[in-house]
């Protein structure tokens, strides 16, 4: 017996109404039609509706002149480096630095150093440079006492000696007017040349005491003094010495030394760097490096700022290569930030110009799409892109130079937006400053 189907309640609420064949056709490619028109439907737009160009960012070709450039990567190194050791030995008293604190030349403590020991031997030599001063004082006082007794005796020999000499004058006078006899002549001879002889003998015992051996001994005493007080400087220099301050204005990026510890002559105490000026150095290749003077130009753009650069110029070209990369250390020098954010060891780009200046079209790098085995931009015309081919040269800024292809200074092209556009497309430009979108020619049309 057939077996007859009955629909249950469920079934009959999604049955369709018995309808002819060409209704049931009909309502089926209603349906597929409304799928397609959907489909093309803008995002959250209704149905039916075409998909918005996109919008991009345009750019234009430009025509200037430019040079070569030479780009190099290196690092950044501070302008000075100081190793700061201490020049006596001794144990540390005190380290009133951290690492990465602030010093001043020739102001700020890095460290200081016992100096009692020193203290006492300064004591000791002060008071020794006061005896030998005081024996050099009472030698000069007694030459003085002496010669002052000798010139007295010497000026009344010296006296004695003009009356005798007066005496024999007259006595001649007297015998040649025979007035007196001649042996009173001879006695007045003898008495002058005794009194010649004592003259003559305290006048010597005065030139031995103020050039004699008096004078020797206070030579001794001078040598005395200069000797004490050259050990009585060399213990205030060490005493100077147990003040270590920094030799540079920088920063402290070392600390060596800590409270108690025995430092020997030289021992190391602590590093300062000086970044006022930082150093860049970058190594040049044999073909270039004779491109290079010292005292060029140069832009320096760093990574860890966010690709700022700054203005230096060539310090030193070394002359000597490396033996495995076959370059050339350069340093170029640059002043540093007032808060000095350019710090050593960073990542640097170093890009400086030489020879002639030519006149070049120059496309935004942002625009530039790179194909298999060939480079292309997107040009702007007329509401829609063409894909343009050229041939690339060099990379100036964020340029890039064109060295062959159909392009043109005033050129606009895509810099922005490019990744998912085509040829032949229509998209829609931004308004500079904010403004509203630019209509595609489609839209334009439909407008």
């Amino acid at each position: 017996m057939p077996c007859r189907w009955r629909a249950s309640a469920t079934d009959r609420r999604f049955a369709l109404p018995p309808t002819r064949p060409s209704l049931l056709a009909g309502v089926v490619a209603l349906l597929l039609a409304g799928g397609v028109s959907s489909s093309s439907a803008g995002p959250g737009g209704p149905p039916g509706m075409p998909r918005p160009a996109p919008l991009v960012t345009l750019g234009e070709i430009v025509q200037r002149e430019i040079r070569s450039q030479l780009t190099a990567v290196g690092t950044v190194a501070p302008n000075r480096t100081s190793v700061v050791s201490s020049e006596i030995e001794g144990r540390v008293r005190e380290v009133p630095v951290r690492e990465g604190d602030p010093v001043t030349a020739g102001r700020s403590v890095l460290a200081s150093l016992q100096r009692s020991d020193l203290e006492f031997d300064r004591r000791i030599l002060q008071a020794e440079l006061e005896k030998v001063r005081q024996e050099h004082l009472r030698l000069q006082r007694v030459q003085f006492a002496e010669a002052g007794g000798l010139r007295a005796r010497m000026e009344d020999w010296a006296g004695r000696l003009r009356r005798a000499e007066a005496e024999v004058q007259r006595v001649q006078e007297l015998v040649a007017k025979r007035l007196a006899d001649r042996s009173l002549l001879d006695r007045a001879a003898a008495d002058l040349e005794s009194t010649r002889k004592q003259a003559a003998e305290s006048a010597q015992l005065l030139k031995t005491a103020e050039t004699g051996f008096r004078q020797e001994e206070i030579a001794k005493a001078k040598a005395d003094i200069e000797r004490v007080e050259a050990q009585l400087a060399r213990i205030r220099d060490e005493i100077s010495k147990t003040v270590i301050r920094s030799p540079l204005t920088g920063f402290v990026t070392e600390k060596a030394a800590e409270i108690g510890q025995w430092v020997q002559k030289g021992g190391r105490v602590a590093e300062v760097v000086e970044i006022g000026r930082m150093i860049v150095r970058v190594p040049i290749s044999e073909n270039h490096v004779e491109k290079i003077r010292a005292g060029d130009a140069v832009r320096i753009a760093f990574d860890a700022l966010g690709g700022k650069s700054f203005a230096g110029k060539i310090r030193a070209v070394i002359p000597k290569a490396d033996p495995k990369s076959r370059t050339f250390p350069v340093e170029a020098e640059l002043a540093n930030t007032p808060d000095h954010a350019i710090k050593a060891g960073m990542f640097a780009r170093l890009t400086m110009e030489y020879g002639d200046a030519v006149r070049a079209l120059l496309v935004p790098k942002d625009a530039i799409q790179l194909r298999a085995r060939r480079t292309s931009v997107f040009v702007f015309e007329g509401g829609k892109v063409r894909e343009v081919e050229f041939t690339a040269g060099r990379s100036v800024d964020s340029f890039v130079e064109v060295t062959g292809g159909a392009l043109r200074a005033g050129m606009r092209l895509v810099v922005q937006g490019n990744e998912s556009i085509v040829d032949g497309m229509e998209v829609r430009p931004r308004a500079p400053q904010g403004g509203r979108p630019a209509p595609s020619a489609s839209q334009g049309s439909r407008g």
